[in-house]
């Protein structure tokens, strides 16, 4: 027995200890903070540095993403300096999150991933974007945005007909003005049916981007839900999301999603997708950082100078 352990020991003596994690592989990104669900919370879980918090996530079996709260004065809503939260997130939403950092933010958070995973995430994403986009069973629109009067891009947006054909043809009816003007004792009367004009009136950092036409809708009021929309869930960015004041009060307004909004399933439609131009709408929600509550509004003058049918 002694001689085994003698030799383990010998063995263990010889032994390179593990390599440190470097930033590279924990993906260390300051100001920033990854959302995912919770795995291990930090509130009893503290960590001396980021690395080390890196380093819980790696000996974690469900954990994917950490997040340390790096300010000394603490992170806001009770959290303290040097809490290490352990989360879970796939990861395209991982990926979708990276681009998220401001002075602002007092966490430095980080994910683990091996870069071919990566790869293979982004790659599945375009060709499964291009298919929606060359699909032409399904209308394809386009909104022009301008910033304080300066061209920003456009955003091409793909409309689901068949599973929300109510608020796709509304949508799409309101891209190519078609329906001429409201008429008298109707909402917006003497406007445009159009979304040319429009101002993003609500803009919240990493949830949506908000806008709509000064108008009722094309059917005269407001609209039903679409059963179809409906049961789609919010799991992504860059969809669309009708907005409302309740179940069917649908009219000339919609949201982009800007990161996954579980919470939405059920009570908003969703009935497009972008499919070009998610740079656009992403310049929009940035307006929005550092802001109180992270919100903006039409103070920022983000406006839609022109929208249109290409398909």
């Amino acid at each position: 027995m002694q001689r085994a352990l003698d030799a383990i020991n010998e063995m263990n003596a010889h032994t390179p200890p593990p390599p440190a994690l470097s930033r590279e592989s924990c993906h260390i990104k300051e100001n920033s903070e990854i959302d995912g669900r919770v795995v291990k919370w930090g509130a009893d879980h503290f960590t001396e540095t980021p690395s080390d918090c890196c380093a819980a996530c790696t000996n974690h079996p469900d954990c994917n993403v950490w997040v340390w709260c790096a300010s000394t004065q603490g992170c806001g809503s009770g959290r303290q300096h040097k809490e290490c939260w352990l989360k879970k997130n796939t990861v395209k939403n991982i990926i979708d999150s990276e681009g998220y950092a401001h002075p602002g933010i007092p966490w430095t958070s980080g994910a683990l991933y091996p870069p071919e995973e990566r790869l293979r995430v982004q790659e599945a994403e375009r060709l499964r974007l291009e298919a929606l986009r060359d699909n032409a069973d399904l209308p394809l629109v386009y909104l022009d945005v301008a910033v304080k009067g300066k061209h920003i891009g456009r955003i091409k947006i793909v409309l689901f007909k068949n599973e929300a054909p109510r608020a796709a043809e509304n949508f799409r009816a309101l891209c190519t003005g078609e329906k001429g003007i409201v008429p008298q004792g109707h909402e917006g009367a003497g406007k445009p049916y159009h979304f040319k004009g429009s101002t993003f009136y609500r803009i919240i950092d990493r949830f949506i981007d908000q806008t709509g036409a000064n108008t009722e809708s094309i059917y005269g009021g407001a609209f039903k839900d679409d059963p179809g929309g409906l049961a789609l869930k919010h799991d992504r960015k860059g969809l669309l999301s009708m907005a409302n004041a309740g179940p069917d009060t649908n009219t000339s307004h919609f949201s982009i999603l800007m990161a996954p909004a579980p919470h939405l399933d059920g009570h908003y439609t969703v009935f497009g997708e972008v499919v070009e131009g998610l740079d656009v709408a992403e310049k929009i929600n940035a307006l929005a950082r550092g802001k109180p509550n992270n919100t903006a509004g039409p103070e920022e003058e983000a406006v839609i100078t022109e929208a249109g049918q290409l398909r």
